[in-house]
């Protein structure tokens, strides 16, 4: 909706006698993206940063009102908006920037921390004018997502690490009980791998590990499954929504898929086959108390398996 535009002292319409004041020229110099907006949300002045941030020309047509750039499918953006705008003019206002999605020119959307503030009656020429300080989240939000993806992750392998395991594995668990669906575990750990290392060395044994966890990763189904390398030769699957008997099969598939590979492969003198011991565990009508008790289950069931000659499977 576009709004009449009041009239400046001189006779002109407000929002080009804006764009030549010194509050123009003053926010243009600051290292933000800023729009100076009316009570109704009209966006009066557009400093260089926000005509870059929303992509559009700092000439665009200024009567827009800031709600045509708010993509806010809730309503909270909106909603906040309104409220900062609804007080008393009296009222100094000072917000504390609130995140939200900005919809660009061009169609794409831009993730910012939006501030509004007042600003001093003699800055302006109307009952009250805001200034409204956007902060571009897009870099923030990629390192972020970074850093989560790198927290996240064993640097080895490239699979999820030991406290991403517990973290899904916590939510899977809770996921499961409410729809009163099985949910499975299973742990795998390298048959003498120590020895392996000794014989051959570090760097073979960190090729073995990866390796290893490529091979766990592209055995697995297309759905919420989550390999971890858990510690040491030792990995971990997270199974939701899995039936004992679907367990055992994917158990069997990787330990099939793992005794194809060669030690010849990870710069190993002499050529051996690998083997794996795994412990499998289903949890399904109460039969553990916890996710915790499904772990210590699946970690009995595979140094059952060790203990029984190793390069088995071991399931309950």
């Amino acid at each position: 909706m576009i709004n009449k535009a009041p009239i400046s002292p001189d006779g002109q319409p407000l929002f080009n006698y804006y764009q030549d004041c010194s509050l123009a020229r003053m926010i243009n110099f600051l290292n933000e993206a800023v729009l100076v907006i009316n009570k109704e949300g009209r966006i009066e002045i557009v400093n260089s940063l926000a005509a870059t941030l929303l992509g559009v020309d700092r000439e665009f047509p200024i009567t827009q009102n800031l709600s045509a750039f708010v993509n806010d499918a809730s309503g909270s953006a909106s909603a906040f908006i309104k409220t900062c705008l609804s007080g008393d003019k009296h009222e100094p206002l000072s917000s504390p920037p609130v995140e939200m999605s900005l919809r660009r020119d061009d169609g794409s959307l831009v993730s910012v921390e939006m501030s509004i503030s007042t600003l001093p009656a003699e800055l302006t020429f109307t009952d009250t004018l805001y200034i409204c300080i956007l902060h571009d989240l897009t870099l923030h939000k990629a390192e972020y997502g970074s850093l989560k993806r790198k927290a996240n992750t064993d640097f080895l392998t490239g699979l999820a690490n030991r406290h991403h395991f517990a973290d899904y594995l916590g939510q899977q668990w809770d996921k499961c009980e409410r729809e009163n669906l099985p949910i499975s575990v299973i742990f795998i750990d390298i048959d003498h791998f120590k020895n392996f290392n000794d014989q051959f060395g570090h760097i073979a044994g960190d090729r073995c590990l990866k390796r290893i966890g490529e091979t766990i990763s592209l055995s697995l189904p297309n759905r919420d499954t989550l390999a971890a390398r858990y510690g040491g030769e030792e990995f971990a699957l997270v199974l939701p929504n899995c039936t004992a008997q679907t367990a055992q099969l994917l158990a069997i598939r990787i330990k099939r898929h793992i005794s194809q590979l060669s030690t010849r492969q990870f710069m190993a003198e002499q050529a051996s086959q690998l083997t794996v011991s795994m412990g499998v565990a289903t949890h399904i009508d109460g039969r553990y108390l916890s996710s915790e008790g499904l772990v210590n289950a699946a970690d009995t069931l595979l140094y059952q398996a060790k203990s029984q000659g190793r390069d088995q499977i071991c399931y309950l």
